[in-house]
């Protein structure tokens, strides 16, 4: 009989030194010095007493509001996010063209939601990209055009519903796109090249990124626990986990 108290962590650490996306060196850690004080143990200090410089669009799981993207303060930590709520899990397969990369289309989703048909108090959608390997939450998405998905996908979903698209790749947008976000953009309620929050605007939607699902986790349905650092950021680290 399978455990039926099943608890899945779905996020990538954010590390020292590790980088992820972006182009970006990964995180630094340097402890604290003041008059001749040093945040260290190793060095001789009382504790350990460390600043921390890091990225969340490029060092591990982030969950960032339409603010990514638009002008005036959309912080993360004012959203109401749900402790629990209602999520699928589903996963997608990409088709790769001379012109427009590695593109996720529209009928990959179209055809996970007649499989699932999902109610309409499914709020998450969390999506695993095929192929899918240990090596995905290890690996430095900068320059290697990776998968994302076609704007009519960020479209779909805004009608349907989803408020947090959660995906385990650098970006729902192409790594090189000339700052278009066509996803990003039709996702919240945005026209293409629209930069200030309109009452079409969805600013209490959000899109979680650089997630990884173990290839264990079986598509479904979940409870999603968003689990958002408290940073006044247009994103901030996460830790989403899955529940059943």
């Amino acid at each position: 009989m399978k455990n039926p108290e099943l608890v899945y962590d779905i996020s990538t650490v954010i590390e020292e030194g590790r980088s992820r996306a972006w182009y970006i060196p990964g995180m630094k850690r340097d402890p604290v010095k003041m008059d001749g004080w040093i945040g260290s143990v190793e060095l001789g200090g009382d504790v350990n007493f460390y600043n921390l410089t890091l990225n969340p669009h490029a060092h591990g799981s982030h969950t960032e509001t339409l603010g990514h993207i638009c002008l005036g303060w959309h912080p993360i930590n004012e959203l109401q996010i749900p402790f629990l709520q209602p999520a699928l899990l589903i996963t997608v397969n990409h088709k790769e063209t001379i012109a427009d990369g590695k593109v996720i289309g529209l009928n990959e989703i179209k055809k996970a939601w007649k499989k699932w048909k999902p109610e309409k108090n499914i709020t998450a959608l969390v999506i695993r990209s095929s192929p899918n390997s240990s090596e995905k939450s290890k690996i430095n998405f900068s320059s290697k055009d990776a998968p994302y998905f076609s704007h009519e996908v960020g479209d779909f979903l805004r009608r349907k519903g989803i408020l947090h698209w959660l995906v385990d790749l650098p970006s729902v947008d192409r790594e090189e796109d000339e700052g278009e976000l066509l996803a990003h953009r039709s996702f919240w309620g945005l026209i293409p090249g629209e930069k200030t929050v309109s009452k079409k605007c969805r600013p209490n939607a959000t899109i979680s990124e650089l997630i990884f699902v173990d290839s264990a986790i079986e598509d479904g349905y979940w409870a999603l626990s968003m689990q958002v650092a408290a940073i006044a950021n247009d994103a901030a680290p996460s830790r989403p986990l899955l529940i059943r």
